[in-house]
């Protein structure tokens, strides 16, 4: 779990923003080791009440389910749809990742709340943490660009 703590670092959602601010006020063994803990109480939640993570990352959770259905079943699942040319411009790729609620009901997971179906105090967490765009982001599907390289000459 320290491991898992020490990499909410970079992490934009609210654990991130947890260790970044622990961080300043004491010192980083401190901070991992209540991250670290925070971490350990949201798994028994989510165990308990039987619910997914909220503030998953959805690119990488629908990498990690679809590799356990294939493990699974066997069978692959078609991850990301590729944005036809008409809709972008010239030179470039781009890729759909779907939402995190669309992930969870293709898996048959329980559908993640909406930022307004959160409980009072968890939505005041999430504004004074400043974490309502990034709910905000995984809530809807998002486009990935990728610039294809020019060729060398």
């Amino acid at each position: 779990m320290c491991q898992a703590a020490q990499n909410l670092q970079s992490h934009p959602g609210p654990l991130g923003h947890f260790f970044r601010k622990l961080c300043r006020k004491k010192n980083r063994n401190v901070a991992i080791v209540a991250t670290a803990r925070k971490l350990v109480t949201i798994a028994f939640h989510m165990l308990k009440n039987s619910e997914p993570y909220r503030y998953a990352v959805p690119e990488g959770t629908q990498r990690k389910l679809f590799e356990l259905e294939r493990l699974a079943t066997g069978k692959r699942r078609r991850q990301r749809a590729i944005v036809p040319r008409s809709e972008r411009a010239p030179g470039t790729k781009a890729r759909n990742t779907r939402s995190l609620p669309e992930i969870y009901q293709i898996t048959n997971l329980p559908a993640a709340k909406s930022l307004e179906e959160l409980p009072k105090g968890e939505r005041r967490m999430l504004a004074v943490k400043g974490a309502e765009k990034f709910v905000k982001e995984i809530q809807d599907p998002q486009q990935k660009i990728v610039r294809r390289k020019a060729a060398a000459a």
